[in-house]
């Protein structure tokens, strides 16, 4: 994955605190995108809920629910997908160590990255750089996959 991100027209940044409240704005964010960009219902309630995951995961996880974070979000709109890559300054860790709980153990928590995946086409860490982490989603749109 690439270090830089491209600015375009069809770029949207967005920065929020790693506190949960502010959850709302990133999902908000989506949403409108969304709308702007005539997507169906279906891919904006994927699309929102794998951002809402990644953010929750990296106020839990990346931050350990301090307040005092940043999350960064890129949003690229091109005719055919939407590309979304959230960046954090939190905790270093490794996506390959990531061992995915049995699917069939009913308990809350341990589906974030389980769900992002599922709802998008392309889902990829990076978290080799130093005090950065990167997760890029890429999304099809309009049925194309």
């Amino acid at each position: 994955m690439s270090d830089t991100i491209t600015i375009n027209p069809e770029h949207l940044i967005l920065s929020i605190p790693s506190q949960p409240k502010y959850l709302q704005l990133a999902r908000g964010m989506v949403k409108k995108v969304a709308a702007v960009n005539k997507l169906s219902r279906h891919e904006a309630e994927d699309i929102v809920l794998a951002v809402a995951e990644a953010c929750a995961n990296i106020i839990k996880h990346g931050y350990m629910n301090q307040p005092d974070g940043r999350i960064n979000l890129y949003l690229e709109i091109m005719p055919k997908k939407l590309c979304i890559t959230i960046e954090d300054f939190g905790s270093q860790w490794d996506p390959a160590a990531l061992e995915p709980r049995n699917l069939d153990e009913i308990r809350p928590g341990g589906m974030g990255i389980h769900l992002m995946t599922c709802t998008m086409d392309c889902v990829e860490f990076d978290c080799s750089g130093k005090k950065r982490n990167q997760v890029r989603m890429v999304k099809q749109l309009g049925g194309v996959g």
